[in-house]
């Protein structure tokens, strides 16, 4: 279950940036389809591995490139993993209080906070993932990146 989660992690930050899941999948030795159920397509605009595989060709990374970024992605995981068991008991917490005899509001907005703070701390790993794998592409690969990103159905960043 936590390797599912790190895998959709990693997928999420790979799809966010328009990598697709090679660094996640080669850091966690599944197969392509493998962390993808569950969710993940739905959630990039129906995006599959082979969709995202092309996306990651078209930006012409090096092979010095490509391993830059499976570092970045596999050294992410233990601290993405612990944070996921924060997730976890945070909310079986969560749901032990709503299924006592007695409600504890005050316990459940305790649990409820802790999953919260856990799920917060993610999305700033995550983004901090996504700006160090940015950080590795030239300006002319971020620039491409960044079409793709904005011409994909559900990923369309807000213009302001």
């Amino acid at each position: 279950m936590i390797r599912k989660h790190v895998t959709n992690f990693l997928l999420a930050s790979s799809f966010a940036l328009g990598l697709g899941p090679l660094a996640a999948n080669e850091a966690l030795s599944q197969p392509m389809h493998e962390g993808m159920e569950g969710g993940m397509e739905g959630h990039h605009g129906g995006m599959r591995g082979g969709d995202a595989m092309r996306g990651m060709r078209a930006l012409g990374l090096s092979d010095a490139q490509q391993d830059q970024i499976f570092k970045i992605h596999h050294d992410a995981v233990p601290a993405m993993r612990e944070q996921m068991k924060q997730v976890r008991k945070a909310r079986e917490d969560l749901r032990q209080i709503a299924m006592a005899d007695k409600f504890d509001e005050a316990k459940a907005r305790q649990a409820a906070d802790a999953q919260a703070k856990a799920l917060s701390a993610m999305s700033v790993m995550r983004a901090q993932t996504m700006n160090r794998v940015r950080q590795v592409l030239t300006p002319e690969q971020r620039s491409k990146m960044d079409q793709m990103r904005d011409h994909r159905p559900g990923m369309q960043r807000g213009k302001g």
